[in-house]
């Protein structure tokens, strides 16, 4: 939980001392004409003009407004008086009771600055513009409180600085202000207005950890400009806790156009602690795991690239010291990615082909990995095969496939890694049609997998104690090919019935059966006789039929949006024949998704073993909300002698300023109270104040051994202009993230 953008009320605003070069930007054309619009005109002499009532003077891509101007056409010079406003396109505009401005050098001089630059306000005293829309200010104040000038929540104030609207302001001897009490002075203050630069704190305390601060400094390296303002940034980490010492890290992450649109982004960290406790007999460990050391650290590389809208590059890898690094100093990472994943992908969306390629290794033996070195894929679209109504698709990949085990480097043995060059190929032929108002897809497809090695099984003799026996063992068996053909097809029809709604909405309520049959004969190769590295290996014989029927009601309003509000797809499959050779009704499932009202969500899903005569599992997700005042959400996740998991979550603005948060998690199972957790937030107009805790109850290991509680409480303060993402993610919005 390092990373939570959080601010320590004594540095909201601290940003980056780096330097940065001034744009060149070309001054404004002497020549340019201007327009000069007003209720009445004067002539003064000397080239002078006056005008008066609703003035309005365009030059190049400067407007001035005001009550009253002078203005003289020679030599470019404006006088504007009376709510005085100058805007230049692509910058905020600059209010002032008077301002003396040159529309053909683009240089001015007011008394008084007041400018709203994005979510910030800049407020100063006489400053000066320049041609290149550059304002050297004095007495400025930066904030993005709301109040009055004279009631600020918090602010930083200088006696000169330099201010370029729209991208950031610069201000020498600045001091920063919390409700105009003076608690941080800064030599050079510089804050971007387009990123969220400076400082970030979190004091806290946690059983394992002790006290703690985690401080982050983030900075800006290089501003390569541009309409989506290219940078290259740092993020620098110091973290100090009381029980396990110091810790330091730096990420560099850059961004350069936006993603989707042949952009870049990514990152690269590293973090690094001299661990004082790092295997404390409480800490949460496994039996027959690796050893933690005094040293620890994780390295972690993430980058992504869109050569063009169909072309893209996705880079993941992560390093870690230890098994237990990530759960013990990255829990937000270890909820939400128990094995850290490591490859380099490319893919190509085509309209009729997409292809692409894999290369995936394992960097830690500690983890379980399928390594694929590399593996390429082909996939092509739907395509009719001229104008026959016949439809052809298929899906080729290929490559060499290693599955090694996790090794702790303890002395106990690790099975052998396996390998294999597998190639796997599959081609299917449909043809849609309709008889009446019944939807056919008769299809028909053939698999070929080509395996460099298999196995097969043999009876081997081992002495059980004096007596000699024998067991089933595999060997290896050299190259095969394994043939699987399908014969399959789906019907369906589809009835509608529409209804009126109040206020002009209408609904649509579609019903929908459907039957897909699909028989799968006995494959030349059966699953124990592959070396199994994914899905594709357990491919085996199978006779079955889906019978069920979705039913879907939507919502046109009369503005013409339309909203799904139910959607519901109710089956059953029935087995002839199963790879063990059973038959009868093997699964009775549901999955739906109810807007109950427009305030209350449930999203369900359960399936049903009908063989092993129990739930393989459910899954029951409800949310319910009013506007923005409140939410709750709650969970049950149930697997048959695995987990019965209950959640639920409860936000709840009490007023403008309060908001309290309760989360508890609880297996029935093992009867263990996960976590629960809870907060108190306080906001301001601009800044929001957060005290959170979270509390683990003890509970018994597998090995009998007892865990004692766990306790963290933290404290998190934030500009509101720039709330980080987790604390904005809404419960109606789906399944919430731990």
């Amino acid at each position: 939980m390092r990373s939570l953008h959080i601010l320590a009320a004594a540095a909201l605003l601290c940003a980056t001392a780096t330097a940065a070069l001034k744009p060149t930007l070309a001054p404004y054309s002497k020549n340019a004409p201007v327009d000069v619009q007003a209720d009445s005109f004067q002539s003064l002499g000397n080239g002078w003009v006056s005008a008066e009532g609703n003035v309005i003077v365009r030059q190049n891509d400067a407007q001035v407004t005001a009550d009253r101007v002078r203005i003289n056409r020679e030599s470019g010079e404006v006088v504007a008086e009376g709510n005085v406003i100058l805007v230049r396109e692509g910058q905020i505009a600059t209010r002032s009771d008077r301002i003396s401005y040159n529309f053909k050098t683009g240089e001015g001089l007011t008394p008084g600055l007041d400018v709203v630059s994005d979510t910030f306000h800049v407020m100063a005293g006489p400053s000066q513009r320049d041609a290149y829309g550059f304002f050297h200010l004095s007495d400025a104040i930066i904030t993005t409180c709301t109040n009055a000038p004279s009631c600020l929540h918090y602010a930083v104030t200088a006696k000169q600085g330099e201010f370029k609207p729209g991208e950031y302001v610069q201000l020498h001897g600045a001091t920063v202000r919390f409700f105009d009490v003076p608690i941080f002075y800064y030599p050079r203050f510089r804050r971007s207005l387009v990123d969220h630069f400076g400082w970030r704190f979190e004091p806290g305390y946690e059983s394992d950890w002790g006290a703690y601060l985690l401080a982050t400094y983030k900075m800006q390296l290089f501003d390569l400009g541009g309409v989506t303002h290219d940078s290259i940034d740092s993020h620098s980490h110091f973290d100090y806790r009381t029980e396990r010492g110091f810790a330091f890290g730096e990420d560099i992450s850059w961004r350069f156009g936006t993603l989707y649109e042949r952009g870049s982004q990514g990152f690269v960290s590293g973090y690094y602690l001299n661990d004082d406790n790092p295997m404390d007999e409480d800490y949460d460990r496994y039996p027959n795991r690796d050893i933690a050391e005094d040293s620890r650290y994780r390295v972690k590389l993430r980058h992504d690239t869109y050569f063009s809208p169909s072309d893209y590059l996705t880079v993941r890898t992560t390093y870690y010291s230890d098994s237990y690094v990530m759960q013990d100093f990255f829990e937000d990472e270890f909820k939400e990615y128990l094995k850290p994943e490591s490859y380099a992908s490319y893919t190509h969306n085509g309209q009729y082909l997409s292809f692409g390629g894999t290369a995936n290794h394992r960097m830690n033996k500690f983890y379980q990995n399928v390594n694929r070195l590399p593996e390429l894929w082909l996939d092509t679209t739907l395509l009719e095969l001229g104008e026959s109504g016949i439809y052809y698709e298929s899906a080729t990949s290929g490559g060499f496939l290693e599955f090694e085990y996790a090794d702790y480097g303890l002395t106990n043995a690790v099975p052998d890694s396996y390998d294999s060059l597998r190639i796997d190929s599959r081609h299917q032929l449909s043809m849609p049609f309709k008889i009446d108002f019944v939807s056919l897809v008769p299809r028909v497809s053939w698999r070929g997998t080509y395996y460099s090695e298999t196995r097969e099984r043999y009876e081997e003799e081992f002495l059980d104690g004096t007596n000699t026996a024998t067991r089933t063992a595999f060997r290896d068996a050299g190259g095969g090919m394994r043939s699987l053909f399908e014969i399959g097809a789906e019907a369906s029809f589809k009835a509608y019935g529409f209804y009126d709604g109040n206020d002009g909405d209408i609904f649509r309520h579609v019903v929908e059966p459907y039957v897909d049959w699909s028989l799968i004969p006995e494959p030349s190769l059966r699953p124990w006789e592959l070396y199994q590295f994914d899905s594709i290996d357990t491919l085996d014989k199978a006779h079955t039929v889906r019978m069920g029927v979705r039913q879907l009601v939507e919502r046109k309003a009369a503005e013409g949006d339309i909203d799904k509000l139910f959607d519901l797809d109710l089956y059953a499959i029935y087995c002839f024949e199963d790879a063990n050779d059973e038959s009868g009704m093997q699964y009775y499932g549901a999955d739906c998704v109810w807007n109950i009202s427009d305030n209350i969500k449930l999203d369900a899903d359960a399936l049903y073993d009908a063989f092993r005569d129990d739930f393989d599992h459910i899954d029951l997700w409800m949310s319910l909300w009013q506007g923005d005042r409140w939410e709750v959400a709650g969970e049950c996740y149930f697997i048959p002698d695995d987990t019965t998991l209950f959640r639920g979550d409860i936000r709840c603005n009490l007023t403008d300023k309060w908001a309290v948060g309760f989360y508890t998690r609880y297996d029935s199972e093992v009867s263990r109270c996960e976590q629960i957790s809870g907060y108190l937030q306080y906001s301001l107009d601009c800044i929001s104040f957060r005290l959170r805790t979270a509390y683990e109850p003890s509970y018994t290991r597998d090995d009998g051994t007892e865990r004692e509680a766990k306790l963290k409480i933290s404290f998190n303060a934030w500009l509101r202009a720039f709330t980080p993402a987790r604390y904005e993610r809404r419960l109606r919005n789906g399944y919430w993230d731990d």
